[in-house]
């Protein structure tokens, strides 16, 4: 089944139009009329999000309104594949078996997903249970989920040092999910495997030819001076790739929640770990900077659970093209919106570092 991942996405909906949608789907559910209390709504660069209240039940609906400047596939919900994947390789258990990859079964599991543009996700521990996904654009004109509301703080919310001790243990785990080769999406997986280190070469030079004429002169040319055939290949793994204190809710107990799998990615274990570095803790002035004790914290446990040493050469290599990708992201919504006032940060969004700040980071690396 071919799947057309550049599909452009329909006009987001009104709120209105949303949540109507949603109250059959909730009756059918969970039973009674599908009336519900709505307890907040929150925006994010591609998504919106509602928290409700319905027989006894805390639920979220997460609606994909915004791709315009969304990098991965658009036209379906990743969580649910990641959530698939996952137990398909550990039978629901928390650990997956580094033993039990086998890319022709997680494609398999790809596709029968693909046939399914509607129904229940699979209930696998460590990530939050989705009651319902659609992303067949029958009932509204975007994807969308209705998942049980995580309860929790944002990581970033709690710098100590026994959460980010945990959110290192955490990623380990995740990271124990292995696949046998690189793929340039998940509809690839099983398929279309990308040999190294064209997997990594490929993604580097396209990011840097979308900015080079927005970098200065000296700069870009460094950069494409880099030479990535020497880099030593990792072991491909499900990788998160947002793995940062806003996507980690912790619980009341010290456990740790991975939310928002939008970009999940099939890639090596290092690109996890840059956005962690550079985004480590909201500092005093209310933005987002690097804490070298709870960064090595969350590293020091994440390695510990880990049984393949990091490897510096390609850690500085993901981190070439982390900052790149943000560089662009930043410079192409300011260019959009226009550059961000200088001021005290007023939403969640105002504590990511401006373009400027990737580009100094790549001058410096």
């Amino acid at each position: 089944m071919r799947f057309r991942q550049e599909t452009e996405m329909p006009t987001a909906p009104s709120d209105a139009m949303l949540l109507s949608a949603v109250r059959p789907v909730l009756a059918n559910r969970f039973g009674g009329d599908g009336r519900f209390d709505l307890c907040g709504t929150r925006s994010g660069n591609f998504n919106r999000i509602y928290c409700l209240q319905y027989r006894g039940r805390r639920l979220g609906v997460r609606a994909m309104v915004g791709a315009s400047h969304f990098r991965y596939e658009k036209t379906i919900i990743k969580e649910v594949f990641a959530a698939a994947l996952l137990s398909d390789a550990d039978g629901a258990g928390s650990h997956p078996v580094p033993a039990a990859s086998d890319d022709g079964r997680f494609a398999r599991t790809v596709e029968g997903l693909l046939a399914r543009p509607r129904g229940e996700g699979a209930d696998r521990s460590g990530l939050r249970k989705i009651h319902h996904y659609d992303w067949s654009l029958t009932d509204l004109p975007v994807p969308y989920f209705i998942f049980d509301w995580t309860e929790g703080v944002c990581l970033w919310e709690t710098p100590d040092q026994s959460a980010y001790r945990a959110a290192g243990r955490c990623l380990a785990g995740l990271h124990r999910f292995r696949f046998q080769g690189f793929y340039p999406d998940i509809f690839a997986i099983g398929r279309r495997q990308r040999p190294w280190p064209r997997h990594l070469d490929d993604a580097y030079r396209a990011v840097l030819a979308q900015v080079a004429g927005d970098l200065p002169t000296d700069v870009a040319a460094r950069l494409e001076r880099v030479d990535l055939s020497r880099v030593p290949p990792g072991r491909p793994c499900l990788v998160h790739n947002d793995f940062s204190g806003a996507n980690l809710l912790v619980d009341s107990d010290g456990g740790v929640q991975v939310i928002d799998w939008d970009n999940w990615v099939v890639d090596c274990p290092e690109l996890d770990l840059v956005k962690m570095k550079y985004w480590t803790v909201v500092g005093s002035d209310r933005r987002l900077t690097h804490d070298a004790r709870l960064f090595e914290t969350f590293l020091d446990a994440y390695q510990a659970e880990t049984d393949e040493p990091l490897d510096r050469e390609r850690l500085v290599a993901y981190e070439r093209l982390w900052l790149l990708r943000c560089f662009a992201f930043e410079t192409a919504r300011e260019r959009q919106d226009g550059p961000r006032a200088s001021r005290q940060p007023e939403s969640w969004q105002d504590v990511y570092p401006k373009a400027r700040f990737y580009r100094d980071s790549l001058r410096d690396l």
